[in-house]
């Protein structure tokens, strides 16, 4: 006698989507914190997840239904900001809003139109509660595994940056002056590094940003059939300065460069100033 073997029931399938559904969040939302965290970048990003999330569970009074669109909409938001972050390396705030504001209307817009033919978006409660459980179950650990993970990144890319700024800061008249950088640097530059000297600090997102060329002459060899000649060319190479004034403060001999995140230190350097060429200090 055959054993027939009976589908799952549906029941079963919408826990699992929900399930899946607050997952997905849970990893999304981890990621996208690692992200503002490890690149030093402002809250903008996670404000913007906060505010569509926090948006539909105001609009909509119904459980799960609100709490279900409120994952969704950060799913959509914190993941656009997560692989826009990947892609293109800086995520403009006011993208991340508009994204948020689709996010939330997309439900609302659906619920309009359904409700013109006497229907209205409908959420399952096993959906709701796989959700809501696998998020509420992942989130935490997950979000503590990945702020460990960009912390240590932090740690390592902060070292290599304090270390380059240390050899080129010096002293130039009444400012201090870091040249001969990387212009794709100024990003990390602006929202990770200040200079503390004495009982002040100074973030470099409020120091001058200036552009230099370098130039310098390239030559190369090249032999052609046992005749050797020598091909001379000028090359151009854009680099930056930094020029931070101490606001009228007597200019110190040493400071301590400083790496953070927010109001949180991740590494600090004291570096002893060099004069400029003239031996001015």
């Amino acid at each position: 006698m055959r054993k027939e073997v009976s589908p799952p029931k549906p029941g079963w399938l919408t826990v699992g989507a929900g399930v899946a559904l607050g997952a997905a969040t849970a990893v999304s939302l981890a990621l996208a914190g690692s992200v503002v965290y490890g690149e030093g970048d402002s809250l903008a990003p996670l404000l913007a997840i906060l505010a569509a999330a926090s948006a539909l569970a105001l609009i909509y009074d119904e459980s799960p239904k609100r709490w279900v669109l409120a994952l969704y909409a950060a799913l959509i938001v914190s993941s656009f900001f997560v692989i826009s972050s990947h892609l293109r390396g800086n995520v403009d705030g006011a993208m991340v809003l508009a994204v948020a504001v689709v996010a939330v209307a997309l439900p609302i817009g659906s619920d309009l139109v359904l409700s013109d033919l006497g229907r209205h978006l409908e959420v399952n409660r096993r959906l709701g509660f796989g959700t809501l459980a696998s998020f509420v179950i992942l989130v935490l650990p997950l979000t503590a595994l990945m702020l460990s993970q960009a912390h240590q990144r932090a740690r390592t890319e902060d070292e290599d940056l304090l270390q380059e700024v240390a050899q080129k800061i010096r002293r130039e008249q009444d400012t201090l002056v870091v040249s001969e950088l990387d212009p794709s640097k100024r990003t990390r530059l602006e929202n990770r590094i200040a200079i503390r000297s004495g009982d002040q600090t100074y973030r470099l997102s409020d120091a001058a940003f200036e552009r230099e060329v370098r130039e310098y002459t390239v030559r190369k060899d090249v032999e052609k059939r046992g005749v050797r000649t020598s091909d001379v060319s000028r090359e151009a190479e854009e680099r930056m300065r930094v020029i931070l004034k101490l606001q009228g403060a007597e200019l110190p001999t040493d400071v301590v460069l400083v790496s953070h995140r927010g109001p949180m230190t991740i590494v600090e350097k004291r570096v002893a100033l060099q004069q400029n060429d003239d031996g001015a200090s």
